[in-house]
């Protein structure tokens, strides 16, 4: 981080305009610099804390597609009030290229001038919001801020539209240590709940992403509308902005591979049969494990079927023992649609609801076969 005084920054910047409000004690401006070839660069000045600037110097030097470029930070020296310091960072100011008319365009003035997107589109800027935030969780940071307002489009096209995530004004480096935040961060409708009273996780910029989704194909606040028309995507919102943080998707390339597998981006998730399978494509330990004993048990009743050719019981076997319990543990499918939100909302009933179907469903044929005097 280096020092400049107020006379050598007004010669290296020319301040342009303020882009922030003039109620803010910290500024931001919309600055030029000209370059060593003469040519002058538009960049983003943000006048900054001291906590603050760690977390802009700690991201200087990372590159990714999705997230603005962090150009320096300093601090300025008022030659006329000794010991007063400003800190700024310098950032890309994100242009919407191809924009038909605005040059900078936030992606809620996307959805508010192109009006509701598509499921394909929202997903696909999703998937690039996952995308940059993998790396920055992986840098150790949580941005705790994010919102429409701050993706910015840099790429302007109104069905396969490119991102970038701007303002770590409010991102902190994640302290496993520390019980609850001392400021709280955020706007509210994208805001996790826990933010409020406990200290803020990656799980919170999660809980942001699934709320941005939800704001792309309803164009409104998910306090006020909730997504309801594709029940995989309902799956999806859900899953990021459930209450519990632990019941979220585990990472940020966890809900990208949800998100992915639901454009169907990959060969293998285009496979119609493949696809709608219970279980597949599931990204946990665990869920691969009984989905895959399951699998296996299929085989065998295939197998089974093939040698004893008993119709009764190989049907009996896939229904009880394999589809219901793949069904319950993994993907209710359009049965979503009659399960009441709350109590989809309410993790330990709704988990507690399948795991008692499941039982009952290898219980059953027991229970059957006893009545006839099988046992």
């Amino acid at each position: 981080m280096r020092n400049i005084t107020q006379k050598e920054f007004e010669q290296e910047y020319y301040i342009v305009k303020e882009l922030s409000c003039n109620k803010k004690e910290e500024k931001t401006y919309l600055a030029m610099k000209e370059l060593g070839n003469g040519m002058p660069l538009t960049v983003v000045l943000k006048e900054i804390s001291a906590k603050i600037s760690q977390v802009y110097q700690a991201l200087n030097h990372m590159w990714n597609p999705y997230i603005a470029d962090i150009y320096d930070v300093f601090t300025v020296s008022d030659t006329d009030n000794a010991g007063t310091v400003r800190y700024i960072a310098v950032t890309e100011c994100v242009y919407a290229e191809h924009s038909p008319e605005k040059e900078c365009l936030s992606l809620s003035e996307f959805v508010m001038e192109n009006g509701v997107l598509s499921e394909k589109t929202a997903m696909s800027i999703c998937v690039q919001i996952c995308e940059g935030m993998y790396e920055f969780h992986k840098q150790g940071f949580v941005h705790r801020d994010l919102k429409p307002e701050n993706i910015m489009i840099s790429c302007y096209d109104r069905q396969h539209p490119k991102i970038k995530i701007i303002d770590f004004g409010g991102a902190k480096h994640l302290d496993f240590y520390q019980n609850a935040d001392l400021t709280v961060i955020g706007t509210l409708g994208y805001q996790a709940p826990e933010t409020l009273s406990s200290q803020t996780t990656r799980h919170a910029d999660i809980y942001s992403i699934g709320c941005i989704l939800n704001f792309m194909l309803t164009a409104k606040e998910p306090v006020i509308t909730l997504y309801q028309k594709n029940h995989h995507i309902v799956r999806i919102i859900e899953n990021a902005t459930n209450e519990d943080p632990f019941n979220r998707y585990a990472t940020v390339r966890e809900l990208q591979k949800d998100l992915e597998h639901t454009l169907k981006t990959r060969l293998i998730d285009k496979i119609p049969i493949l696809n709608t399978f219970p279980g597949f494509r599931t990204h946990t330990i665990w869920k691969e494990i009984v989905a895959g004993y399951c699998y296996i048990m299929m085989i065998y009743a295939i197998a089974f079927a093939i040698n004893e050719f008993n119709i009764y019981d190989m049907t009996e076997f896939f229904i009880f023992d394999i589809f219901i319990p793949l069904v319950l543990l993994f993907n209710l499918g359009y049965l979503l649609r009659f399960v009441p939100r709350k109590i989809r909302k309410n993790n330990r009933l709704f988990l507690t609801l399948r795991t008692f179907l499941l039982f009952t469903s290898w219980l059953l044929p027991l229970v059957i076969h006893a009545i006839k005097g099988g046992y």
